[in-house]
């Protein structure tokens, strides 16, 4: 068994060893492929790559290969196999950008008939987020409303989920997702003519889905994103947790409290909601892929409280055990979530009218800087 790991152990140096020689190998080559273009001499250039293009070059050293074709194929007036060079330098790096400080002005131009934004960019992500109801309209089963008062105390939740974008162009898309969220908040009921106080905890599990309008930075290690839209909510399951009851009557002059386990009042809630979302964040990449950072707010348009307790003739466990009538109100939700983006890049040859309106506001604008 040790020989076996030793001969592994011995046959992985040997491959890294290879691989190092082979790439010095190739950069000779890229080096002498360089002097022979500055030389002038252009068509025996792909025969001289070709190999370190099939198997040795590096990413970076097929970029840089490919950019030389597409350079002398470009003096050549074969424009034909300079757009198939073009097209392979972006396979190599799908998010190269052609500069016209940088790179000769006829790339430049060349590189505006291309585009390898990707027609669909899927994310996932992970996070926390707390609630906020919104009251509409106080609802008590106590006979003296005007003795009512309540406290709201934010509490955390967790979320999950996906989603993709479809991308208009470099910056704007179109996106949908699916998100579910464990959504809570605690709230404090305090009835002074009966002298008696309600804390509970509510649970809501939610299926989020979001439909928004993106606007990303397309360039850059960090690139922040920002988006709005509207978002479809549905309620899964509702349960509420009384924490305590606090009977004080000075009648008595005692003092009562209890617990009880969770309820669910999943019958007491509307399951279908619909809120607004307003968001941002930042893309950090990573080699092709992208690590985010996401704030995400959704202000709840629909009233969660159904007007009605009963069911089947029968009041809901939470009205008839605690005495809880839950006011009608909207829900609103902050959510912070980290997560991971693999963009599906897809370069390609722009639709004709695209690229010609690209290379007239280039011009455009070449000439206005003059």
């Amino acid at each position: 068994m040790r020989s076996i790991v030793c001969l592994l152990f011995l046959s992985s140096i040997f491959y890294c060893q290879r691989l190092e020689a082979q790439e010095k190998d190739c950069e000779q080559t890229l080096t002498q492929a360089t002097a022979e273009f500055d030389a002038g001499r252009f068509y025996g250039l792909p025969a001289l790559l070709k190999s370190c293009l099939d198997n040795g070059f590096s990413q970076e050293q097929k970029v840089r290969a490919y950019l030389l074709l597409t350079q002398a194929y470009l003096v050549l007036d074969d424009h034909a196999s300079a757009e198939k060079s073009y097209l392979e330098l972006l396979k190599a790096d799908p998010e190269y950008v052609a500069n016209p400080y940088r790179d000769p002005i006829d790339v430049y131009y060349l590189s505006k008939k291309f585009t390898s934004t990707p027609v669909f960019t899927p994310y996932a992500n992970i996070g926390l987020n707390t609630s906020l109801p919104r009251y509409i309209h106080e609802v008590s089963t106590s006979s003296n409303s005007s003795y009512l008062s309540t406290n709201k105390i934010l509490k955390v939740g967790f979320s999950f989920g996906g989603g993709v974008d479809w991308n208009i162009n470099e910056r704007w898309s179109l996106g949908v997702g699916l998100t579910y969220s464990r959504k809570n908040f605690k709230t404090i009921n305090h009835d002074n003519y009966a002298q008696l106080q309600l804390t509970g905890l509510e649970k809501q599990d939610w299926l989020d889905v979001p439909i928004y309008l993106k606007y990303s930075y397309d360039s850059g290690k960090i690139r922040p994103f920002f988006f709005a839209g509207f978002a479809v909510n549905y309620l899964v399951g509702a349960r509420f947790g009384p924490d305590q009851i606090d009977f004080n009557s000075p009648l008595f002059g005692s003092q009562k409290t209890s617990q009880g386990p969770d309820i669910v009042i999943t019958s007491m809630r509307n399951r279908f909601n619909r809120s607004l979302v307003l968001g941002g964040g930042v893309k950090y990449k990573v080699g092709k892929y992208f690590i985010i950072g996401e704030v995400r707010y959704m202000a709840g348009l629909s009233n969660v409280t159904k007007s009605v307790y009963a069911v089947n003739g029968q009041m809901a466990p939470a009205v008839v055990q605690y005495g809880y009538a839950s006011p009608f109100y909207r829900l609103d939700n902050l959510a912070i979530s980290i997560g991971f983006v693999s963009p599906l890049y897809d370069p390609r040859k722009r639709k004709k009218a695209v690229a010609g309106l690209l290379d007239k506001l280039n011009i455009k604008i070449k000439k206005t800087s003059k």
